[in-house]
């Protein structure tokens, strides 16, 4: 457990993480730039650090820049373990828009953290409110089906070789990184074994991967 909260700790010191509003008018205008293959209906992050419209940087990073990420709704989603065995809240902020949508679930250390499932409840109660648009379905099996499609992304974390860390705090990330790998798989963790997931690997300290010199040939 030392070795985890240390790892933490370096990564919060590295990584600052990004306010959604900054970033609200790329992701509107991603979000109808017809130019762009919809990547899916809803399209789900699961974030272990979010604080108010603060995400990590990786979220962002993986819709605007790895390859843009266009959909109807952006979900962020963090999971807080309660001590309470059978906790079953959320609490959940649309940021004033019908296309982010941040939902903190606080679940107790018996339940099962069905991700999915808890998803397709918000979601009804989102839309029973009004604060989310109904996602009429053209093609179904069910007739009526107003909730469209998810796919949920799963960052992973690599540390890349050039970057600029002490000798201890190397080995205290590759420590973090080496037991996160063998722990369960994030999507049977979550719950998603049959839902649609992609997994994504990106650097986990950004801004501490020098460039490397090299000169053309004449």
């Amino acid at each position: 457990m030392a070795v985890w909260y240390r790892g933490e700790q370096i990564v919060r010191q590295h990584n600052h993480p990004l306010s959604l509003r900054q970033y609200q008018d790329q992701l509107a205008r991603l979000r109808n730039d017809q130019t762009v293959d919809k990547f899916q209906t809803n399209v789900v992050f699961l974030t272990s650090r979010m604080d108010g419209d603060q995400v990590e940087r990786k979220v962002l990073y993986s819709i605007l820049d790895k390859w843009p990420k266009r959909a109807d709704v952006y979900w962020f989603v963090n999971v807080t373990i309660t001590d309470e065995p059978y906790t079953a809240e959320y609490t959940v902020d649309t940021l004033a828009t019908d296309y982010l949508v941040t939902v903190k679930l606080y679940l107790g250390f018996r339940v099962r953290q069905d991700i999915n499932r808890y998803l397709r409840t918000i979601v009804r109660d989102l839309m029973a409110t009004g604060r989310l648009a109904a996602q009429k379905q053209t093609y179904s099996v069910t007739s009526g089906r107003d909730v469209g499609d998810f796919r949920f992304v799963i960052i992973e974390e690599k540390l890349e070789n050039g970057s600029r860390l002490s000798r201890l705090d190397r080995l205290v990330i590759e420590t973090k990184l080496m037991i996160k790998k063998y722990a369960t798989t994030p999507a049977k963790w979550f719950g998603l074994e049959f839902s649609e997931v992609t997994l994504e690997t990106v650097p986990i300290l950004f801004n501490e991967i020098p460039a490397l010199p090299i000169t053309e040939r004449q």
